[in-house]
């Protein structure tokens, strides 16, 4: 029997959401179909294993909410908005605590907490900033490397160093302690479109247009470790479940589990949002130092935050799946398939991959 909370549905589409870093909190931005007149609202609920409940609701723009986001500690929650403003507010009753008008000359895309103090945020045009938000808050470095805009970034805090990707192709290395913005790239022809970390956050991870994965070592900037094929269609978002397993979502509506040691393989499906609806976001919860209370977070076009217990893949004896072949495995067949009405047609004979399909978020989300 699963634990996972019930979905909760939204009459608009989500953006984003994030869980709290401490408690079983989860915030989602939201954004409307129209173009003009309906406003986004910040909803937050608790979730349990029995019901959820709304806490509070705000306003926060009356454009998109592109991206939320909490410091370290959860008490404060950051939203970023399509009218280029940040908003901070405090997370416990979602009371207004700052909000910088006009902080990008273009709209926000993007945003990442560093640590207490400092934020990140990307936008439609390639430009970061990051930013220290005491009062009163100020741009301490500001980067211009990308043409296009910025689809993800991750932050390395033991190094020190953001890792941005951008709608160019362009993998950019900033580290945050240094003035003089020497920045290494990669420079790939591919969309990037979301990233993490994995192996103790040695090698970078990047999920493309393409449907591809890219690889990277860290230090190791200049040249992709590996590129793996498998995906019929966009990787628009991923996560790490573990430092040896993604969970990504694209636009065919499937989550899917993929393993990256001893061999890049699918091992099955964890979640479906339906084949019409694309997911836009997924996100692991804090599990508070208990990994069999894992919850993985979904958002798509289905207008619903779907949620998906996760906590059996950390079993130690659940290894069924533990001998790796490589290409000739079907991943449909897998004992971790969750959703059996839908097959997962990744990974062709041979782990070719040719298909492409161009996911262009305008025809769902139309000028956010």
């Amino acid at each position: 029997m699963s634990k996972a909370p019930d979905p909760i549905p939204f009459t608009d589409a989500i953006f984003d959401f994030c869980f709290h870093p401490t408690q079983q909190l989860v915030v989602a931005g939201l954004i409307t179909g129209s173009l003009y007149w309906l406003s986004i609202s910040h909803h937050s609920y608790r979730y349990t294993t029995e019901e959820n409940s709304l806490l509070w609701s705000t306003q926060v723009s009356k454009k998109s909410c592109r991206g939320v986001e909490f410091n370290p500690d959860g008490s404060v929650l950051m939203s970023i908005s399509r009218d280029k403003s940040i908003q901070t507010l405090d997370s416990s009753t979602g009371r207004l605590l700052m909000k910088i008008p006009k902080a990008h000359r273009y709209p926000i895309n993007k945003i990442q907490a560093l640590d207490l103090n400092r934020i990140a945020t990307g936008d439609d045009e390639g430009i970061i900033k990051i930013w220290d938000m005491r009062t009163p808050p100020t741009v301490a470095q500001q980067y211009t490397v990308h043409d296009d805009f910025i689809s993800d970034m991750t932050f390395n805090q033991g190094k020190s160093t953001l890792v941005a990707a951008g709608g160019d192709g362009v993998l950019s290395i900033h580290d945050t302690r240094k003035l003089d913005k020497k920045v290494a790239t990669c420079v790939l022809d591919d969309e990037l479109l979301t990233l993490t970390t994995i192996k103790n956050e040695e090698q970078v991870v990047a999920g493309s247009q393409s449907g591809a994965l890219y690889f990277w070592q860290w230090g190791e900037w200049t040249t992709v470790k590996d590129r793996w094929l498998g995906h019929p269609c966009s990787v628009d978002t991923l996560c790490q479940l573990d430092q040896d397993t993604l969970c990504t979502g694209g636009n065919d509506g499937l989550l899917r589990l993929v393993s990256v040691s001893p061999h890049y393989k699918f091992e099955g499906i964890l979640g479906d949002h339906g084949e019409d609806f694309p997911v836009e976001r997924v996100r692991l919860s804090n599990q508070g130092g208990d990994a069999s209370l894992a919850l993985l977070g979904s958002c798509g076009h289905d207008l619903n935050l779907r949620f998906w217990d996760i906590g059996d893949l950390y079993d130690g004896d659940s290894d069924d799946g533990s001998d790796h072949k490589g290409g000739d495995d079907k991943q449909e067949e897998g004992d971790l398939v969750r959703n059996n009405k839908r097959h997962d047609d990744s990974l062709p004979p041979q782990g070719g991959h040719t298909k492409r399909m161009k996911h262009n978020q305008n025809d769902f989300f139309l000028d956010l």
